[in-house]
């Protein structure tokens, strides 16, 4: 659940116009005159990342479970592809209870580590998942 997550916001990150920047910082007027305030790629802003969390887990709807023929071990694929190319769906169980039970694993997640998830997703970390999914949760 947590890397199906991960995958879904670094994609959602992806589609976001690079020049596209938020102004972050105070507002208020320093006493010379000047402004605190800095423009930094919207794409990793934390109002932009916040925004994601809070919408991302509908995106689980769209997964599958996959169980490995050979060692049984379950994981989480997507059944309907971002860009409507047809995917391999062969061992793959689609229905109601997998996707709400990994829409619920994937909400407790993103409240719980949303903290993490921003720090990691705000700078262009490598291996999010592994880092997140394996060490931190």
């Amino acid at each position: 659940a947590c890397r199906a997550l991960v995958d879904e916001l670094e994609w959602e990150i992806s589609q976001v116009d690079p020049r596209k920047t938020i102004q972050m910082g105070s507002f208020r007027i320093n006493p010379d005159g000047s402004q605190s305030v800095v423009e930094v790629p919207y794409a990793r802003s934390e109002a932009h990342l916040t925004e994601l969390l809070e919408r991302v887990c509908e995106k689980m709807k769209e997964y599958g479970e996959r169980a490995d023929p050979s060692t049984h071990r379950k994981s989480y694929v997507r059944v309907i592809s971002h860009d409507g190319t047809k995917m391999d769906l062969s061992g793959v169980k689609f229905d109601g209870d997998v996707t709400s039970s990994l829409k619920f694993a994937c909400e407790s997640i993103a409240e719980e580590y949303e903290d993490e998830l921003i720090e990691f997703l705000s700078h262009e970390a490598e291996n999010v998942k592994d880092r997140l999914c394996s060490k931190r949760t």
